[in-house]
């Protein structure tokens, strides 16, 4: 297409003059350019600048910009090609001709297209002698690419950081492998276990429920085995999207795709060479993924992404879910295969309900970690264990972790006490709320009698833990009055 098509007959007279020298200069920008007058009339445009948008010059040349810059998609049906242009409904949300006609400066505008590309606009007024705007020159470029680009960085940017704690500290915050917190019988079971296992160099399947432990167990796996030395690298399977969980497990080889790396990218388990990977939920690969693993542990080797050669790799794996994996297996959502292939070395860790001697010493193990990290003196008081006790805990080990951390960031008294406690937490752990079997003297009391001495018995033992009448009123969801008119009337009659 010659530059001579690119010119409006209307306007070639008039600024004609002012494109002669410049065609060959705007025709081998890699940025569109747009050149429109003070009515806001394109005058010029480049070919990149057709390309960005996909009309033809014909369909924008001599047009006005307003014509093309309709968000609801409503344009001039008089106009030539106006059918072209419908089609291609936010090509233009956002022009900065207007803006520059009003305000005589520059502007600019990012630009997202029906078809989700991103185009970053740039545009300046070319002002004549009297000051006023004779020309406006908007610059377009595509950033879809680069947004795209962002959000990889800002993914592997996790990721590093992630591997770089792992590097550092081969542990989670402030905890050491070779001292989990175990008092149990069935966690101790589970110790004893993970140390015969640790002397091998087996692979590994943790079984258990979310927030069990399960990581710390195969940290203390790594650090009593051979391959100590070396780096445990943690990689949660849940985290990774899809679309990348090959490229960061396996890396890939030099040129694999475009924009990758030229000299191409190591995945986890190159990283853990000679040490350890942890995959962390296993149980929520895709099965493709699955059968890739599954080559990993029958050959020890892995396939990068555009490479013709496997490599061999030498790297513990130690997996682990909280998935039914049984269960998996017959809906067909997990490989038959597989799963016998991790069944090597199975530790099954108990959730947290079932250890209860294990509660109390992991309640002041993570008491004294985060008293050291920020600097404070909490500490538990009697009324307190008891509850942590009773409570069942649903989110396990990290839900205890949880709860301790949040009590010594928010609280501003040394002393943790029940009121201190999430709300859910006290009620299960009153002892009048518990099934209740009258006294042999409330027997042969009307039924209404006896339901307002259980109720005066309950909120009278809630006074004794919590104190105050509005704590119990905040335990037990009541005014606070109301707990105050029945304790008084309890009172009233019990020495009548």
């Amino acid at each position: 297409m010659s530059s001579k098509q690119y010119e409006v007959p209307y306007f070639q007279e008039k600024y004609g003059h002012l494109f002669s020298e410049m065609n060959a200069i705007l025709n081998v920008l890699h940025e569109g350019i747009c050149i429109s007058n003070a009515e806001g009339i394109i005058l010029k445009m480049n070919p990149m600048y057709e390309r960005l948008c996909g009309l033809s010059p014909e369909a924008l040349l001599g047009k006005k910009v307003s014509f093309l810059n309709s968000k609801e998609g409503v344009f001039d049906e008089a106009e030539p090609h106006a059918d072209r242009v419908e089609q291609k409904k936010g090509i233009f949300l956002g022009a900065v001709s207007p803006v520059i006609l009003k305000s005589k400066r520059p502007a600019s505008s990012v630009q997202q297209t029906s078809g989700g590309k991103k185009k970053l606009l740039h545009g300046y007024p070319v002002l004549n002698a009297n000051g006023d705007v004779e020309l406006v020159v908007t610059f377009i470029r595509d950033i879809s690419h680069l947004t795209l680009f962002q959000e990889q960085i800002g993914y592997h940017k996790h990721i590093f950081k992630k591997f770089w704690s792992n590097v550092q500290n081969n542990t989670p915050e402030g905890s050491d492998p070779s001292a989990v917190v175990v008092e149990s019988p069935p966690m101790k079971k589970v110790m004893a276990l993970a140390q015969r296992i640790a002397a091998t160099d087996a692979n590994v399947l943790i079984l258990g429920d979310t927030g069990v432990g399960k990581g710390e167990v195969a940290r203390y796996i790594h650090a009593r085995s051979d391959r100590a030395g070396n780096t445990f690298f943690c990689a949660d399977c849940t985290s990774i999207p899809e679309n990348l969980i090959e490229s960061e497990l396996f890396g890939y080889a030099p040129g694999a795709f475009s924009g990758a790396r030229r000299e191409g990218k190591p995945g986890y388990f190159d990283i853990a060479a000679g040490g350890t990977i942890f995959l962390d939920e296993i149980g929520e690969l895709s099965l493709p993924m699955q059968a890739k693993l599954l080559r990993v542990l029958q050959d020890q080797e892995i396939m990068q992404i555009g490479s013709l050669k496997p490599k061999k790799i030498d790297t513990r794996i130690i997996a682990a879910t909280n998935v039914n994996l049984e269960q998996a297996v017959a809906d067909g959502t997990f490989r038959q295969d597989l799963y016998y292939r991790l069944q090597v070395s199975v530790v099954y860790i108990p959730p947290l309900k079932e250890r209860g001697e294990d509660i109390q010493p992991l309640a002041q193990h993570f008491l004294q970690r985060y008293n050291l990290k920020y600097r404070k003196h909490f500490y538990l008081s009697d009324e307190v264990v008891p509850i942590l006790l009773k409570h069942s805990w649903p989110g396990n080990v990290r839900e205890l972790q949880n709860m301790i951390q949040g009590i010594v960031i928010t609280n501003e008294k040394e002393v943790i006490d029940p009121m201190d406690l999430p709300r859910m937490m006290p009620t299960e752990a009153i002892p009048a709320s518990e099934s209740y079997m009258p006294t042999q003297g409330q027997l042969g009391k009307p039924l209404k009698q006896m339901m307002a001495d259980i109720e005066f018995d309950i909120l009278q033992q809630a006074m004794d833990t919590y104190k105050t009448t509005e704590k119990v009123a905040e335990v037990f969801q009541v005014n606070r009055t109301t707990v105050s008119r029945k304790l008084q009337a309890g009172k009233k009659k019990r020495g009548s």
